[in-house]
């Protein structure tokens, strides 16, 4: 028996004294500060302009608390972006609490009375949604509803309206792609709260226009200070909406356009990358858009030194100067200078982890059998650095960057040909542990195999041939007669 087994042995039977804190471990400042003190501060600036505590504020406090945990923190922990960036919860904390002093000063100005009626909720809730996503938005909703009612002495009544305009506010505001959406979202909001109104005016046997056209025209005015406040609310937190995402993937950005000067044949292959990753997107449930604008932009680094990335050769290699070291060092470099352009310019975050993930750890094997034939051998030392795809749509652009590499070396494009090349790439990476971290399972695997074989297929399908037609007897090829046709000819043998 070895002396480490002989201690693990004696360290089992030495019983623990004291206190045992293993308890404790799962309780850290960060959990702390979101599901406590966040959600008792808001609690808190929702009665700034009061000046003071609610009805029963011990159930007003640990309601909050309760509802931030259940609604909202369990949402946001399901959400891998916000453990890659804290940008997500600093923008969700900001955007909840302006709407939480936006909703009760809007109140206590105009009325308390028609504070159901009056509490722009879809603000929130719209940002929140459009930004981050619905089960986020549909959460802060229901929050943002109950700390509503408390001030309105904790009415069910309240809540329940509330709620309801919460979620289908989150409902009307998700996967939008176009800024006018936000505003027919917001019409449509306003038309089922004037619909609860008028419902709710036949249990009570009145009817209050004042309550009927604030119904409408909160979730209306709220929408135009949505549509104004969005693109500043994506600037400055780098947090982009799908809306914004598109305008980004427009191919007239600064940057894309100097690839497309600097460096057209990584231009192209970006083009052909995001066709791919979107049809891939679509087939496992990823943001498509997402998907496509990381394609267009995950090689902007290229645009430093485009001569030496085959795509842009046109017949002398710089890499056969090279040591295979310092050819290494220069690919490498790629990667960091388009995660420099992409902050300079301020891309959205994802895009940022895009460029940087989009080769992973991978190793560059030309150069490094290249330099084992000159007697290195370590693999390590050409690898990228990394780190590998944190989530499923990074990981659909580092499969389509490969599969489109290894489709341009295919001489005979059969659609057999094509799926055994593109299921060959795939499982290569998979067998690399290069996805252990983007959320991609063997099915989502099976599903970006189909679609980059579908979208690989129908762009090496050959064109029809057509046959030259001859140009009608007496008419020349400009369409003068022979006569002319001669004389021009004339003077341009004279000139």
């Amino acid at each position: 028996m070895t002396y480490t087994k002989e201690k693990m042995r004696r360290k089992k039977r030495t019983p623990k004294e004291g206190f045992d804190f293993s308890c404790l471990k799962g309780i850290s400042l960060r959990n702390i500060n979101s599901i406590i003190l966040f959600p008792f501060f808001a609690a808190l600036l929702n009665r700034v302009p009061y000046l003071s505590l609610p009805e029963m504020p011990i159930a007003y406090f640990l309601g909050c608390v309760i509802f931030w945990y259940i609604f909202v923190e369990t949402t946001v922990r399901n959400n891998r972006f916000f453990d890659l960036h804290a940008a997500y919860r600093i923008a969700l904390y900001a955007v909840v609490s302006v709407g939480i002093i936006v909703n009760s000063v809007v109140v206590y100005f105009i009325s308390t009375d028609l504070l159901v009626f009056i509490t722009p909720l879809f603000f929130t809730v719209a940002i929140i949604t459009i930004l981050i996503g619905f089960d986020e938005g549909a959460g802060v909703g229901l929050f943002l509803a109950f700390i509503a009612s408390a001030t309105y002495s904790f009415s069910l009544d309240a809540f329940v309206m509330l709620s309801i305009i919460s979620f289908v506010s989150a409902l009307a505001t998700r996967k939008l792609t176009a800024r006018i959406s936000i505003a027919r979202a917001g019409f449509f909001v306003g038309a089922v709260f004037v619909a609860l109104v008028f419902a709710r005016s036949f249990t009570e046997s009145t009817f209050n226009w004042i309550q009927l056209s604030a119904a409408f025209i909160n979730p209306v005015l709220s929408s135009i200070a949505v549509i104004g406040l969005l693109p500043y609310i994506e600037y400055v937190t780098r947090i982009y909406s799908n809306v914004g995402l598109l305008e980004l993937g427009n191919l007239s950005h600064p940057l894309l356009k100097n690839l497309s000067v600097n460096a057209p044949g990584t231009y192209y292959h970006s083009v052909t990358m995001a066709n791919l990753s979107e049809a891939a997107s679509e087939a496992v449930g990823a943001n498509a858009i997402l998907a496509r604008v990381g394609a267009y932009f995950h090689d902007i680094g290229k645009i430093k030194r485009p001569q030496y990335f085959t795509e842009n050769q046109s017949g002398d290699n710089p890499h056969d100067r090279l040591s295979p070291s310092m050819s290494n060092t220069v690919i490498n470099e790629h990667v960091q200078h388009g995660v420099e352009l992409a902050r300079k310019h301020r891309l959205p975050l994802l895009i940022e982890d895009i460029v940087r993930q989009h080769h992973g750890t991978r190793n560059k094997l030309f150069f490094y059998r290249k330099a084992m034939n000159e007697g290195s051998k370590k693999s390590e030392d050409f690898g990228y650095f990394g780190p590998k795809p944190q989530f499923r749509e990074s990981g659909i652009v580092m499969l389509a960057d490969s599969v489109e590499a290894a489709f341009k070396s295919l001489k005979n494009p059969t659609p057999g040909n094509i799926r055994e090349i593109v299921a060959e790439v795939v499982e290569g990476i998979y067998n690399e542990r290069q996805l252990d971290n983007s959320g991609l399972n063997l099915g989502d695997l099976e599903g970006i195999v189909d679609a980059f074989t579908r979208v690989l297929a129908s762009s090496s399908r050959p064109r029809i041939e057509y046959p030259l037609e001859e140009p009608p007897t007496g008419v020349s090829d400009a369409d003068n007669p022979p006569e002319q046709n001669d004389e021009t000819g004339k003077r341009e043998e004279n000139t």
